[in-house]
């Protein structure tokens, strides 16, 4: 995720000009960072058939809402506290950038009342976008920040961040029942209670009949039609449609009809899929022509419980799962978040590497990990490049890379491959990444990339402090085409 290229670590001063100076990674500058600019004849051509976009959705599906599906936790009380052996106060620092004390931490870790654990079991859903932290807290756990690719923003602490509207299994509450513990489709952690709602067995089963649509567009307000905010939506998030003339489960009756018109699509039903008590009918889109769309977005009362309302969104800023997937709709998607500042597990609502891939995946009907490791490693095809020069690795990616759907995969980092340019002669990558690792006299250093951006494979070597063939040389596998992954 931060592809060890990351991390600054300095204490040395240099004035604005300077520092810029210091950074400049010249892919960023000399390669237009629009994806739609490295486009083929072929973009419109899917790079799924109808059927395996099929079998991916029914994946989703099940992923998605899988917390809502089981009974009890399925995180071992060794695998819920895992930090504490991970993370002892003799390594860390705080966000003073002094260490930890034995005195803190032993009070970090007795807030989680692990004696008790898992002391619940309820269903319930994020009401806003949200983190899962390795401890009930908001304060940040560095290694040392003297340290290249330490110090910020990598807060060990931070393990995802999670979208409003994600499904959730809660299993475990603090000593102050301020943070809760819960279990999201691809990862666990603590959260703040007051991000989440308890959701009743009429709301889940409303929730999961709903048809799915991903939204297109990053800190969209999610509002109802008289006004009333509820929370902001990202790229990644994803919403049923709300019931016709639906207000809120109170029974309220909101006209938000005559303020939108949803335009049913022509679509293809491929096979039917029971998941729970729901009947899914699993389709191949054909052409979608959606004016407006109402979401059912939730919002938490002050017990505690989910209240769903009708959020109406203009459909150039939301799409039917699955989008047909062609490298002109993945380019034009990324096209709204390329640039954005990175952001280690999802911090400050941004993204890192494997994070970006999954959420521009997923209005594809594509369900991923969350680790970058594992989007790499576990898919239908994969080419393992470990070993081979770096001129075999070039050839490889050029002759059997997907453009716009191939993952590079690298020692914890990942990106999207984007085909061959022929002005920089290297394979394209669109990737989120901190920085690129430097070395001047003996010691390591980072040129700051900190953004979603797009760069050769080579990014950085024009600098004489940044080794040649560096990248390629942690470059190790080329995932063909994503598979369906069982739940980790």
């Amino acid at each position: 995720m931060s592809l060890g290229l990351s991390g600054c670590g300095s204490h040395c001063q240099y004035t604005a000009q300077e520092y810029l100076e210091k950074n400049t990674v010249a892919d960023l500058e000399n390669l237009s960072q629009n994806p739609t600019s490295y486009l083929a004849y072929t973009a419109h051509t899917p790079v799924m058939t109808p059927a395996e976009q099929a079998v991916q959705f029914a994946a989703l599906r099940e992923y998605h809402f899988a917390p809502w599906l089981q009974d009890s936790p399925t995180r071992s009380k060794e695998d819920a506290f895992w930090g504490i052996a991970a993370y002892p106060y003799s390594k860390g620092y705080a966000e003073n950038l002094l260490p930890w004390s034995k005195k803190a931490m032993d009070c970090l870790i007795a807030r989680q009342n692990m004696e008790t654990y898992p002391c619940m079991a309820r269903y319930a859903i994020t009401v806003r976008h949200s983190s899962l932290r390795v401890f009930p807290t908001v304060k940040p756990y560095f290694l040392n920040p003297t340290q290249a690719g330490e110090g910020f923003p990598f807060d060990y602490f931070q393990n995802s961040a999670v979208h409003v509207g994600t499904p959730l299994f809660v299993s475990h509450v603090s000593v102050s029942g301020k943070w809760l513990y819960v279990e999201t489709s691809y990862a666990s952690g603590w959260i703040p209670a007051n991000d989440v709602a308890y959701v009743s067995e009429q709301q889940k089963e409303m929730f999961m009949s709903g048809t799915l649509y991903a939204l297109m567009r990053d800190t969209l307000a999610l509002k109802t039609a008289q006004g009333l905010y509820l929370s902001t939506g990202f790229v990644g998030g994803m919403f049923p449609t709300a019931p016709p003339s639906f207000g809120s489960v109170r029974g309220q009756t909101e006209n938000v009809q005559a303020n939108a018109v949803d335009v049913p699509e022509a679509r293809e039903t491929v096979f039917v899929k029971k998941i729970g008590k729901n009947t899914i009918r699993v389709c191949a889109p054909k052409v979608t022509q959606v004016a407006c769309v109402q979401l059912l977005v939730p919002a938490r009362n002050a017990l505690g419980n989910a209240e769903f309302f009708a959020v109406p969104m203009r459909g150039k800023y939301v799409a039917q799962i699955p989008m047909v997937f062609t490298p002109r709709a993945l380019a034009e998607l990324a096209s709204h978040i390329v640039g954005q500042r990175y952001g280690w597990g999802g911090l400050f609502e941004d993204r890192d590497c494997s994070s970006t891939v999954r959420d521009l995946f997923a209005a594809f009907g594509v369900w991923m990990p969350r680790n970058s490791s594992l989007q790499a490693d576990k898919g239908e095809k994969a080419i393992s490049l470990q070993g081979l020069t770096p001129a075999d690795k070039r050839d490889i990616i050029i002759e059997n890379g997907v453009p716009f759907f191939s993952l590079i995969g690298m020692k914890g980092h990942i990106g999207i491959y984007l085909g061959y340019d022929e002005v920089a002669q290297q394979p394209i990558m669109l990737h989120d990444v901190w920085g690129v690792r430097t070395m001047k006299a003996g010691q390591e250093g980072r040129a700051i990339i900190g953004r979603l951006g797009i760069t050769s494979l080579r990014p950085g070597e024009e600098r004489r402090d940044v080794p040649e063939d560096y990248f390629y040389s942690r470059i190790e596998k080329l995932q063909l085409r994503p598979g369906t992954w069982k739940k980790e």
